[in-house]
C-alpha cells in the first residue's frame, strides 16, 4: 500500500468528498463523528502539504458545523485525544476549537458525565485550561450532584490534582467577583487582575446570564464536591454579591461551614488577606486589585475570627489601613476594621505587633477627634480599639501626653453617644501613666536614709498630667470628673497629696462620685464603716507601702486593701497653698455669712475629715480619730511640731479649721477644733476665744448633736482660755440667765456648765492647784441647778443634767448640800420598787437626790432609751468620783435590774457602769497608773458581787440571762487580774457554757467571748477540756434539756406571729391555748418538736460562736479538729436561715485565714460531707448542701477531678452509694454520684429545695461541658464517660420535667466536645429529645393558640411561631448535632419509637420536631435509608391529615425530602393515596404543599410520575375560589406553572387529564362536577382550534351526561364549558343537535339566577353553531320581557303578592329580573339566524318593532343589552343585502303563527324602510338618554346601518339615516366620552364618503 504525503492527501480528499456529499444533518453528524478525530491526528504529520490539507478539511468541517447547531460532535473522543500524552500543541489548538464547539451541544447528562475529563484534560497551558473550565460554568446550576459523599468528592476526579483544582476554584472565584453589566471596555474591576478579567469577560454574559452562572457556581460549591477549606473564600465572595439569589445560599452554607473551620489555621485565613489587599504579584498582568467594599465587609467579618497563628501582622496592617482609609471602603468596613485592630492588638504575636503598634495607634487617632467627619459608630469602635491598645501596649501611650489631653477635651465636648467609649479608652490609658511603673526605684531609695520616704518625685510628664487633671477635676461634666478620678487613683501613689486633694474636690462637688472616691480614700464607701486597722500613714508605715504597686491596690478586695495616708504636713501644706490661690480668685470662692471660703461647704468638710485623719495617723495613732485613749500621742505630736510661723502645717490647719467654724458650724469643723483644744488647750484655747461669740449662737441650734459639739468646744475655751476669775464670772452670769432661756438654749448652756467644770477641775488637778470644791460657790450653785434639772419634766433638760453630773461626778466628789426640789413621792412610803405618783416640794441632800433620781430614771421603762443609758453611765462615773458613797449602793442596785428589760445597749451601758464602779476609774481611758487600787471595792466586796452574778446565770428569765451575760463578760474582761476571777475559773467556764446554749444569738456571742477570756486564763488541761466540750456540741448538737413550766419561753418574741388576742406566742401556756383554739390538741406536739429542733440548732450555733473566739486566740491548738470542723462548717455557711448563715460565715472567716487554700485542701472531705447530706431528712440541710456544692465547684481551674490526681489520697472516706449506681465503675465516681443525688433532690417534696437543686444541677452541667472538652484530653474523656451514660439512661427520660431539661441541655452542650461517646445512646436519646421538644414548649404560646381557635389565620401565625421556636429549641439543636453520628443501623433501631411519636404525640413541638428530624436524617443518610422510607412516608401521610395547619405543612416538607429516597412501589402508592386524600379533603392545603416540596427537592421524580400528579394538579387548580380556598387555588396554579407551564402542557397530557375529569363529572359531588367543568372550559379556551375533534366530542358527551338531572349549585359551569367547546366544533357534527337540545332544556329551568346563566350559554352555543332556533328561543323567553315582577320560583301561584317581602328582598328580585332581561336580549341577538331567510322574513319586522316599543320601558342595562342585540340583528339581516329576495310565503309553514299581528309588506324597499324607521326611532330615543353606554350602542347601530345599506346602494334609506343622525347629533355630542366622539367621527366619515360617491 502506498504511504507518504500523497496517500495521506488522497485520504483527506476522500474525507472532504464524503463531507461534501452529506445532504442531511444525520449524515453530517455520522461523518464528523467518524473522521474528525483521525483528521485532527493528521496535524502531527511531518509533511507540510498534509498539514495544509488537514487545515482545509478542518476549516470545511468548522464552517459546516457552525451553521448546523443540532449536529453532535464527538467531544469525548476529542477530549481523549486532547489529553493523550503524545498530543502536540498544534493538535490541542484544533482540538480545543471543536471541544468548545461541541460541548454545549451535548445533553446535560452527557455534559455531566464528561465534566471530569473536561476539567482534568489540561494541566499546563492556562489559556486552554481556562477555555475548558469555562465550558462547565453554564451547566453548574443544572448539573446533577450525587447523593453519596464519596461520589460527590470524585465527581470531577481531582484527587491528587492540586494545581488543577486550585485553578478551577480560582476561575469560579473570578466569576463571582465579576460585577453585573460590565463589558470589555470597562476598567479591571476590584479583586481581579488583568489576566483574570480577560478570561472571564470573554464570555460576554448579560446581567441575567451572569446571575444564573453565579447561582450555579454557589450551588456547586455548596454541594460538597470540594473540601470546606477550598470553598470557604469563594463562598465569602458570593455572600457579598448584590443579587440575593446568589448571596442568600452562600450565607446559609457559610453559617454551617464556619462551625467546622479552624480559624487558628493560617491556611484558612491567608486567602482572606490576599483577596482583601491584592496578591501583589510581580507580574503586572497577574497582579490582582484590592476587592470592593462589599466583599471587604464580608472578609472582615471572618478576619475578626482569626486566632493564634492565623493573625498575620504584616498583611493585617495593610488590611487595617485599607479598611480605614482606602478607596474601596464604607462605614461598616471601618467599624469591622477597627474590631480587627482590637483582635491584632489583643491576640496577635506580641513581638511583631509591638513593632508596628505605634503605626496602628497613629491610624486609630486619625479616625477620632473633634475634627473628624466619621459617624459615631466608627468613632466608638476606634475608641474601643484605642482602649485595647492602651491595655496591650501602655508604653506607646504614655509617651504622648497630648493624646490624653485631646481625649479629655473630646470627652468634654463630644456627643453623649460617644461618652462611654471615650471613657473606656481613657480608663484603659490611665495605668500606662502609673507612677510606680517608672518611678518606684528612682523616687525612693530604701537604702538611703537621707531620702524622705514621704516625698514623691515626679517627672515633667507627670507634672503636666497633674496640671491637666487639676483643670478637669472641677469640670461641669460628670463623666469627665469620673475619668479624672480614675487617673488620680491609677497614676499616682495613694500618699501623693496633690492627687488626694483633687479626689477630695471631686468627692465634695459630685454626690454621684462620692462613694467611689471615698472607697479609694478610706478603704470603704461609708466613712462610718472605716476599718482603721488597715490604715497607716506614710510617715509611720516606712517603706512597706512602697512595695505595693497601684495596680495591686486596685485589684484587692475591700477587706484586703491597706490605705496609706499622705504625711499630714505635706497634705496640709498643699491644701493651704491651693486654698490661698483660690482665695485670690474671686470666681473660685464661696461666701458664707461674712466669711469667704475657698471651697464649697461640702468640699470643705471633705478636706477637714481627711486632714483630721492624716493628723491623727501622723501622730502615730492607729485608731479612730477622737479616741480619748490616744489623746496623749496627739498632744505630743502637736507640741513637737507646732509653732506660730506661717509655713507651719499645724498652724495652717488651725487657721483652716477656724475659717470653717467662723463661716458655719458643722460637725466636721467642730470635731477638728475639739481635737486641737483637747490635745493642746494651752496652745490653742487663748487663740480661739474670738470664736466664743459665733459658738454661743450655735448653742440654741435645733440640732441636739450640734449643741453637744458646740458645748464641748465652748467649755474648753472657758476652762483653758480664761483665768479663774473670768471663769467664775462667766459661769455665774450663765447660771443667772439660764432660767430665761429657751429649751434648746438652756440645754446647750447646761452642757457647757458640765463640760466647763469637768475641764476646769481636771486642769486644776493636773496642775496640782489646791482647791476646796465644797466651798467653791459657783461650783456648788451649778450642782444645785443641775440637780434641780434632774427633776424637770422636759427630757432634754434631764438628759443634759445627767450628762453634766457624769462629767462632774467622775472628776470630783459632788458636794452634799441641801437643795429644794419638786419631786414625786410614792404613797406607800417610798419603796424603790413602786412608782412615785404624788408631787411635793421637798428638801434633800444632793447626793441622795442624785442617786435616787438617776437610778429611778434607769429603771423607768417609759423614759427614753438614750436617757436610760446615760443614767447608767452616770452612776458608774459617780462611783469613780465618790466611791465611798456610791460604790456599794451601785453594786446592790445593779443586781436588782437583771429583769428590767431585754435591751442589749442598755445592758452594755450598765456593764460599763459596773466595771467603772468596781475598778474606780474610767475603763475607756485606761488605768491611771499601775499602782492604782480601788480602796472602796476590796477583794471581798468584788468576790461577793461576782458570786451574785454567777448565781443568777441559771435564771430561766431571758432578760436576766442577757443582762448577766453582758455584765459577767465585762467584769471578767476588765477585772481579770482580781484574785476572785482567777480562783473561780471553773465556775466562770460553767456559767458561760450554760449561757452558750441560750436561744438568743446575742447571748451566745457574748458567752463565746466570755469563754475566750476564760480560756486565756485557764491552764493547758482546762483549755483542752473546754475545746472538747464545745466540739461535742458543734458536731452532735448536745444540750442540757431544760424543764418546761407554764412560763418557759420556747420561741423568741415574734417568731411565730400573734395570737387571736394579739399577744406574742412565746410560752408553753400560750402554745397550749392556741392549740385548743384551733381544736387540734395534737398540734402542741408539733410545736414542741419545732422547739426541740430550734434548741438543737441554737446549741450548734452557740458552740460555733465559742469556736470562733477560741480559734481566733489559739488556732494552732485547733488543727487536730479542722478535718472534722471544716466540712461541717462549710455546709453550715449555706443554711437558708439568714441569721445562722451570717453567723457561720463570720465563724468561717475567723477560723479560716485563706478560704481558697483551705477549701482546696479539704475539697474531697467537703464534697463527701455534702454528698452524704444532700438527701438529709431536713429540707434546710438539703438546701444548704445544694448551695454549698454550687459554691464548692466554682474553681478558677474548673472541676476538680480524680483523674487529674496522680495518686488518690490515702484513707479517703468511704462512699455511701446506692447499690444500683455502682459509681466505682466510673472514672469520676463523685461526679456521677453528685448527679444522682441532685436528681433525687430535684424531685423533692419541698419546692424551695427543688428550685435550689435545679440551679445547682444547671451550674454543674455547665462545668461538666467545659471539663469534657476535647482540649482536656483524657480528663475530658473521663468526665464524659462518667456522666453521659447516667444522663442518657436516667436524666433524659426522667418523669420530672426539670431533670429532663437539665439533662438535655447538658448533653446538647457536650456533644460538640464528646460526640463519639454519644453514638451508642442515640437510639434512646433521639426519641427522648423529640418528646421533650413538645413538653418544653412555651405554655403561654400554646395557650394563645388555643384561645385563637376561632380565628384560623391568627392561630396559624401563632402556630408558625411555635414551630419556629420548636425548631430553634436546644433539644432540636441537640438533635441536629447528633444527626452526624447516626448511621442506618442506629436509625433502624430507633425507627419504631420515632414512628410511634409521630403518630400518637399530641404536642405540637414534638410533631414539628419529628418532621424536622425526618428532613435532617434524609439529608444525612440519603439512599441508605430506603428500606425504612416507606414507614416514614406512612407516618408523614398521617401528619398531613392533622388538624393543625402548621403540622401539616412540616409533614409535607418531610415527604418532599423522603419521596426521592423511596422505592418505586412506595412512590406509586403514595401518589394514589394523595389523590384519594384530595377527594376526601379538597381544602387540605398540605396536599399542594407536599407536591410543591417534592417538586422543589426532587423535580426529576415528579417528571417521571407526571401521569399520576399532573391530572390532580390541573383538576385542583380549577376549584371554585372562595375566601377560604383562594390561597389554595393560587398555590395549585403555581404548581401547574412550575411543573407543566403553557398550553403545551395541557395538550401533551390531555390523555391523562380527561380520565380524571371524566371520573369527576360522574361523581355524586356537585362541587366536583363544577370543578371538572371549569377544567374543561380551560382546556377549550386554551387549546381552542388545536383540540382534536375526538377529544372535543368526548368532553362534550361528558358534559351532556352531567347536565342531565336536577339543577344544582355550579351546574352553570357545565353549560359554560359546553359553550366553550362549541367554539371550534364542526357545525355539521352529529352531536350538535344534542348540544342545542340540552342547552334549550336547561334554559327552560325556572330558577332565575341559573336560567340567566343558562340563557347566556345557550346564546353562545347558537352563535357558535349558527343554528336556526330563533323561533324556539323566542317562544321560550318572550314572556320574560313582559314581566314586571319576579315570582318565587318555588311557588306555583302566579298572583303571589309581593307586599309581604322586605325592601331588600324586593330589590334583590328586581336586580335578578333586570339581569335576566339583559341576558334575554343578548340571547335573542346571538340566536338571530344568519342563514335562515325564512325565519328572518317571518320575524324581521316584528323584531325591529318590538325592540323599539320595549326600549322606552326598560332599565338602562336592559336598554344597552337590547341595542346590542339590535346591532347583531342588523349585522345578520338578509334583507339588507343587494341581492335579497322576498321568499314565497305560500311555501312557509302557516302553522307557525306570530305572537303579535304584524302587517306583511310585499316589497324589499318597503321592508327596509319599515325596519330603518323602527330602528332609527330606537336610536333617537337612546340619543336623548344621558348614558354613555346607551349612546355608544345607538351609534354602533347607525354605523352598522350605513355599512349594510351602502353595500346595497339603497339611497333612500341612507338619506333617512343621515337625516336622523344629523337631527340627533347635538344630543350625541353632549356626551364628551372618547368612544362617543370616535364613533361620531366614523359615522361622519362614512356619510361624507357616500356623498362624494353620489
Amino acid at each position: 500500500m502506498e504511504t507518504g504525503p500523497s496517500a495521506e492527501i488522497e485520504l483527506l480528499e476522500r474525507v472532504l468528498l464524503r463531507l461534501g456529499n452529506t445532504d442531511s444533518d444525520e449524515k453530517l453528524e455520522t461523518t464528523v463523528g467518524k473522521f474528525l478525530t483521525p483528521v485532527i491526528l493528521k496535524i502531527n504529520s511531518p509533511h507540510n502539504e498534509v498539514r495544509t490539507k488537514v487545515v482545509e478539511v478542518l476549516t470545511h468541517i468548522k464552517r459546516r458545523l457552525a451553521s448546523r447547531a443540532q449536529v453532535q460532535i464527538p467531544v469525548e473522543a476529542l477530549l481523549d485525544q486532547y489529553a493523550a500524552n503524545n498530543s502536540t500543541t498544534f493538535l490541542k489548538n484544533f482540538g480545543i476549537i471543536f471541544i468548545t464547539m461541541g460541548f454545549p451541544r451535548l445533553s446535560l447528562e452527557h455534559q455531566t458525565a464528561l465534566a471530569a475529563k473536561v476539567v482534568g484534560s489540561e494541566d499546563k497551558l492556562e489559556n486552554y485550561q481556562d477555555k475548558l473550565f469555562t465550558l462547565l460554568l453554564p451547566i453548574l446550576s443544572d448539573m446533577k450532584i450525587p447523593d453519596d459523599p464519596a461520589q460527590r468528592a470524585s465527581l470531577l476526579n481531582l484527587q491528587g490534582k492540586h494545581s488543577i483544582s486550585t485553578n478551577f476554584l480560582s476561575l469560579l472565584q473570578d466569576v463571582l467577583l465579576l460585577p453585573y453589566g460590565i463589558t470589555q471596555e470597562h476598567d479591571v474591576p476590584p479583586g481581579l487582575s488583568v489576566y483574570n478579567f480577560k478570561r472571564v469577560i470573554a464570555n460576554n454574559w448579560r446581567a441575567e446570564e451572569l446571575e444564573k452562572v453565579k447561582k450555579g457556581i454557589v450551588r456547586f460549591l455548596c454541594a460538597g464536591v470540594f473540601s470546606d477549606l477550598q470553598v470557604f473564600v469563594p463562598l465569602v465572595v458570593a455572600s457579598a454579591d448584590t443579587r440575593f439569589s446568589v448571596a442568600t445560599p452562600a450565607i446559609a452554607d457559610l453559617s454551617k461551614l464556619c462551625t467546622m473551620l479552624d480559624f487558628s489555621n493560617p491556611a484558612v485565613t491567608a486567602p482572606l488577606y490576599t483577596l482583601f489587599i491584592g496578591n501583589q504579584s510581580k507580574l503586572p498582568d497577574r497582579q490582582t486589585r484590592p476587592c470592593c467594599a462589599r466583599v471587604r465587609q464580608k472578609l472582615l467579618q471572618y478576619l475578626i475570627r482569626c486566632r493564634g497563628k492565623s493573625i498575620n501582622v504584616t498583611k493585617g496592617l495593610q488590611v487595617i489601613f485599607e479598611g480605614l482609609f482606602g478607596t474601596n471602603t464604607n462605614q461598616k468596613c471601618k467599624v469591622l476594621a477597627l474590631q480587627f485592630v482590637e483582635l491584632v492588638l489583643k491576640d496577635g504575636p506580641r513581638d511583631l505587633v509591638s513593632k508596628v503598634s505605634k503605626v496602628i495607634l497613629t491610624g486609630i487617632t486619625k479616625v477620632i477627634g473633634r475634627d473628624t467627619a466619621e459617624p459615631n459608630d466608627v468613632q466608638n469602635a476606634a475608641y474601643s480599639a484605642l482602649a485595647q491598645h492602651a491595655r496591650s501596649f501602655p508604653n506607646d501611650v504614655n509617651q504622648d501626653l497630648k493624646l490624653v489631653l485631646g481625649y479629655f477635651n473630646n470627652l468634654a465636648n463630644s456627643e453623649p453617644d460617644l461618652h462611654s467609649s471615650i471613657r473606656e479608652a481613657l480608663v484603659s490609658m490611665a495605668p500606662a501613666f502609673a507612677w510606680k511603673t517608672k518611678e518606684a526605684t528612682d523616687a525612693m531609695d530604701v537604702d538611703d536614709p537621707s531620702v524622705d520616704p514621704t516625698e514623691v518625685k515626679l517627672d515633667g510628664q507627670h507634672h503636666l498630667l497633674l496640671a491637666m487633671l487639676l483643670d478637669n477635676a472641677e469640670s461641669k461634666v460628670q463623666i469627665v470628673q469620673n475619668v479624672t478620678s480614675v487617673f488620680l487613683t491609677s497614676c499616682y501613689p495613694e500618699y501623693f497629696a496633690p492627687a488626694r486633694y483633687l479626689l477630695l474636690l471631686i468627692a465634695g462637688e459630685r454626690n454621684s462620685l462620692r462613694e467611689n472616691v471615698t472607697t479609694y480614700l478610706y478603704g470603704t464607701s461609708k466613712k462610718d464603716h472605716v476599718n482603721y486597722s488597715l490604715i497607716s500613714s506614710i510617715e509611720k508605715a516606712g517603706n512597706h507601702s512602697n512595695s505595693e504597686t497601684i495596680s495591686d491596690f486596685n485589684h484587692l478586695s475591700l477587706e484586703q486593701r491597706r490605705v496609706v495616708l499622705p504625711s499630714f504636713k505635706v497634705m496640709m501644706s498643699h491644701v493651704h497653698e491651693m486654698a490661698n490661690k483660690r482665695l485670690k480668685k474671686n470666681s473660685s470662692c464661696v461666701v458664707v455669712g461674712r466669711t469667704k471660703l475657698p471651697y464649697s461647704l461640702e468640699v470643705y468638710e471633705e478636706l477637714l475629715d481627711y486632714l483630721r485623719l492624716c493628723l491623727w495617723y501622723s501622730a502615730g495613732v492607729v485608731a479612730a480619730p477622737g479616741d480619748e485613749k490616744y489623746t496623749t500621742e496627739l498632744r505630743e505630736y502637736i507640741n513637737i511640731n507646732y509653732d506660730d510661723e506661717e509655713g507651719n502645717a499645724i498652724n495652717q490647719y488651725v487657721k483652716f479649721v477656724q475659717r470653717g467654724v467662723e463661716a458655719k458650724r458643722s460637725e466636721s469643723n467642730l470635731i477638728c477644733l475639739y481635737d486641737l483644744l483637747t490635745a493642746a488647750p494651752d496652745l490653742f484655747a487663748a487663740k480661739n476665744l474670738h470664736l466664743l461669740e459665733p459658738l454661743s449662737n450655735s448653742l440654741k441650734d435645733v440640732s441636739e448633736t450640734m449643741r453637744i459639739h458646740v458645748s464641748q468646744v465652748y467649755a474648753i475655751l472657758w476652762a483653758s482660755g480664761l483665768d479663774d476669775d473670768q471663769f467664775d464670772e462667766e459661769v455665774a452670769e450663765c447660771m443667772v440667765s439660764l432660767t430665761q432661756k429657751t429649751l434648746e438654749h438652756k440645754h446647750g448652756w447646761l452642757l457647757v456648765l458640765g463640760h466647763a467644770f469637768n475641764r476646769k477641775i481636771a486642769m486644776l488637778k493636773q496642775s496640782n492647784t489646791p482647791k476646796d470644791y465644797s466651798t467653791w460657790p459657783q461650783f456648788i450653785e451649778a450642782v444645785k441647778i443641775i440637780s434641780k434639772n434632774l427633776c424637770e419634766s422636759q427630757w432634754l433638760l434631764v438628759s443634759a443634767a445627767v450628762k453634766c453630773l457624769s462629767m462632774i461626778g467622775k472628776a470630783v466628789q459632788i458636794p452634799n448640800v441641801k437643795v429644794e426640789i419638786q419631786a414625786a413621792v410614792s404613797s406607800n412610803g417610798g419603796d424603790d420598787d413602786e412608782e412615785m405618783t404624788e408631787l411635793q416640794n421637798i428638801e434633800a441632800s444632793t447626793k441622795l437626790l442624785i442617786f435616787g433620781v438617776v437610778f429611778q430614771l434607769l429603771r423607768s421603762s417609759s423614759a427614753r432609751q438614750k436617757n436610760r443609758e446615760e443614767a447608767a453611765k452616770c452612776l458608774g462615773y459617780l462611783g469613780i468620783g465618790d466611791g465611798e458613797h456610791f460604790t456599794q449602793r451601785n453594786l446592790e442596785k445593779f443586781l436588782t435590774l437583771t429583769k428590767v428589760q431585754k435591751d442589749a445597749a442598755l445592758n452594755i451601758a450598765i456593764s460599763e457602769a459596773i466595771v467603772n464602779t468596781l475598778c474606780g476609774y474610767d475603763v475607756n481611758k485606761g488605768q491611771p497608773s499601775e499602782e492604782f487600787v480601788n480602796v472602796h471595792c476590796d477583794d471581798a466586796t468584788f468576790e461577793k458581787f461576782l458570786n451574785s452574778l454567777i448565781r443568777l446565770v441559771t435564771e430561766p428569765n431571758p432578760h436576766s440571762r442577757q443582762a448577766i451575760s453582758v455584765w459577767l463578760l465585762a467584769v471578767v474582761k476588765h477585772c481579770s487580774k482580781r484574785p476572785a476571777v482567777l480562783r473561780k475559773k471553773e465556775l466562770l467556764q460553767f456559767a458561760f457554757t450554760e449561757l452558750l446554749s441560750d436561744d438568743s444569738e446575742f447571748v451566745q456571742d457574748v458567752a463565746s467571748r466570755g469563754l475566750g477570756l476564760v480560756y486565756t486564763l485557764s491552764d493547758a488541761g482546762s483549755q483542752t477540756d473546754l475545746a472538747n466540750s464545745l466540739l461535742d456540741q458543734l458536731i452532735g448538737g448536745k444540750r442540757k434539756v431544760n424543764q418546761v413550766s407554764a412560763d418557759t419561753e420556747l420561741f423568741a418574741e415574734g417568731m411565730l406571729g400573734k395570737t387571736p388576742t394579739g399577744g406574742n406566742i412565746t410560752t408553753y401556756k400560750e402554745l397550749c391555748s392556741l392549740a385548743s383554739d384551733l381544736n387540734q390538741p395534737d398540734m402542741i406536739y408539733q410545736f414542741m418538736q419545732l422547739a426541740n429542733h430550734n434548741a438543737a440548732w441554737t446549741s450548734k450555733l452557740g458552740a460555733a460562736f465559742g469556736l470562733k473566739t477560741l480559734s481566733a486566740e489559739s488556732k494552732q491548738k485547733m488543727q487536730p479538729y479542722l478535718g472534722k470542723i471544716i466540712p461541717r462548717l462549710y455546709r453550715y455557711k449555706y443554711d437558708p436561715t439568714p441569721k445562722i448563715q451570717n453567723s457561720m460565715i463570720s465563724i468561717w472567716d475567723t477560723i479560716v485565714s485563706d478560704s481558697k487554700e483551705v477549701t482546696e485542701k479539704y475539697y474531697w472531705d467537703i464534697l463527701r460531707e455534702l454528698l452524704d447530706n444532700l438527701t438529709s431528712k431536713e429540707w434546710r440541710v438539703r438546701i444548704a448542701c445544694c448551695l454549698a456544692v454550687r459554691d464548692l465547684l466554682k474553681r478558677p481551674n474548673g472541676l476538680k477531678l480524680r483523674s487529674e490526681e496522680l495518686v488518690r489520697p490515702i484513707g479517703s472516706p468511704s462512699r455511701v452509694t446506692p447499690d444500683a449506681m455502682q459509681v466505682d465503675e466510673a472514672p469520676e465516681p463523685e461526679l456521677k454520684e453528685l448527679w444522682f443525688q441532685l436528681f433525687r433532690v430535684m424531685d423533692d417534696i419541698h419546692e424551695g429545695t427543688r428550685v435550689t437543686a435545679h440551679g445547682t444541677a444547671s451550674f454543674l452541667g455547665k462545668l461538666c461541658v467545659i471539663a469534657a472538652s476535647s482540649d482536656h484530653g483524657k480528663s475530658g474523656t473521663a468526665v464524659a464517660s462518667s456522666i453521659l451514660p447516667y444522663l442518657l439512661e436516667t436524666g433524659v427520660g426522667h418523669k420530672v420535667v426539670e431533670i429532663r431539661k437539665v439533662s438535655i441541655k447538658t448533653i446538647s452542650d457536650m456533644i460538640d466536645s464528646s460526640g463519639a461517646l454519644i453514638a451508642p445512646h442515640l437510639v434512646t436519646l433521639i426519641p427522648c429529645l423529640l418528646r421533650a421538644t413538645g413538653e418544653l414548649e412555651n405554655t403561654k404560646l400554646s395557650y394563645v393558640s388555643t384561645r385563637l381557635g376561632a380565628n384560623n389565620e391568627a392561630q396559624e401565625v401563632v402556630d408558625t411561631l411555635r414551630a419556629e421556636a420548636a425548631k430553634s429549641h436546644h433539644t432540636m439543636e441537640t438533635i441536629s448535632k447528633c444527626v452526624r453520628y447516626i448511621d442506618y443501623p442506629v436509625l433502624e433501631r430507633m425507627t419504631p419509637e420515632v414512628l410511634e411519636l409521630m403518630k400518637s404525640s399530641v404536642n405540637l413541638g414534638t410533631k414539628i420536631g419529628c418532621a424536622h428530624f425526618v428532613c435532617l436524617i434524609s439529608i444525612r443518610l440519603g439512599k441508605e435509608m430506603t428500606p425504612v422510607v416507606g414507614k416514614y412516608l406512612r407516618a408523614c401521610f398521617v401528619g398531613i391529615k392533622d388538624r393543625n395547619v402548621t403540622v401539616r405543612k412540616y409533614n409535607a416538607s418531610a415527604i418532599g425530602h423522603l419521596l426521592g429516597l423511596a422505592k418505586e412501589s412506595s412512590i406509586k402508592n403514595f401518589f394514589a393515596k394523595l389523590d384519594e386524600l384530595y377527594l376526601e379533603q379538597p381544602n387540605n392545603r398540605s396536599i399542594a404543599l407536599t407536591i410543591q416540596s417534592i417538586n422543589k427537592r426532587h423535580h426529576e421524580l415528579l417528571k417521571d410520575y407526571m401521569d399520576s400528579m399532573l391530572p390532580l394538579i390541573f383538576f385542583a387548580m380549577h376549584e371554585e375560589p372562595t375566601e377560604e380556598s383562594k390561597a389554595n387555588v393560587e398555590l395549585w396554579k403555581d404548581l401547574w406553572n412550575d411543573t407543566s407551564p403553557g398550553d403545551a402542557g395541557i395538550r401533551l397530557n390531555l390523555n391523562v387529564i380527561i380520565p380524571k375529569l371524566e371520573s369527576s363529572l360522574t361523581d355524586a359531588s356537585w362541587s366536583r362536577k363544577a370543578q371538572a367543568a371549569n377544567a374543561i372550559q380551560t382546556i377549550a379556551t386554551r387549546l381552542c382550534s388545536s383540540l382534536e375533534e375526538p377529544e372535543r366530542v368526548r368532553l362534550i358527551r361528558l358534559l351532556l351526561s352531567g347536565l342531565q338531572g336536577r339543577t344544582f349549585e355550579g351546574k352553570e359551569r357545565l353549560l359554560q364549558a359546553l359553550a366553550a367547546l362549541c367554539k371550534g366544533l364542526d357545525r355539521n357534527n352529529e352531536i350538535c343537535p344534542s348540544i342545542i337540545e340540552a342547552a334549550m332544556r336547561e334554559a327552560r329551568k325556572r330558577e332565575p339566577v341559573y336560567r340567566t346563566l343558562a340563557l347566556a350559554a345557550l346564546g353562545d352555543i347558537l352563535d357558535q353553531l349558527e343554528a336556526d332556533r330563533f323561533e324556539d328561543v323566542y317562544d321560550m323567553i318572550w314572556n320574560l320581557l313582559e314581566k314586571k315582577d319576579l315570582r318565587d320560583p318555588q311557588s306555583d301561584d302566579e298572583d303571589e303578592p309581593s307586599k309581604d317581602l322586605t325592601a331588600d328582598e324586593r330589590n334583590k328580585r328586581a336586580q335578578t329580573l333586570n339581569k335576566l332581561k339583559e341576558v334575554v336580549w343578548e340571547t335573542l341577538g346571538k340566536s338571530w339566524p344568519r342563514h335562515s331567510i325564512e325565519t328572518q322574513h317571518r320575524y324581521q319586522l316584528f323584531f325591529a318593532a318590538n325592540c323599539t316599543s320595549i326600549l322606552s320601558e326598560s332599565t338602562r342595562p336592559v336598554q344597552v343589552s337590547l341595542l346590542a342585540a339590535l346591532t347583531k340583528y342588523i349585522e345578520r339581516l338578509y334583507i339588507f343585502d343587494e341581492s335579497a329576495k322576498i321568499p314565497d310565503l305560500s311555501q312557509i309553514n302557516q302553522e307557525k303563527k306570530l305572537k303579535t299581528e304584524t302587517p306583511i309588506l310585499q316589497t324589499r324597499e318597503a321592508i327596509v324602510g319599515k325596519i330603518c324607521s323602527d330602528v332609527l326611532a330606537a336610536v333617537s330615543l337612546a340619543a336623548g338618554v344621558p348614558h354613555t353606554g346607551l349612546k355608544k350602542e345607538a351609534l354602533n347601530i347607525v354605523l352598522m346601518l350605513i355599512k349594510r345599506l351602502s353595500m346595497a346602494k339603497d339611497q333612500q334609506p341612507l338619506s333617512v339615516i343621515k337625516q336622523s343622525f344629523e337631527s340627533n347629533l347635538t344630543k350625541f355630542q353632549r356626551d364628551s366620552a372618547p368612544e362617543i366622539r370616535c364613533r361620531i367621527k366614523d359615522i361622519e366619515d362614512k356619510l361624507s364618503q357616500l356623498d362624494s360617491v353620489n
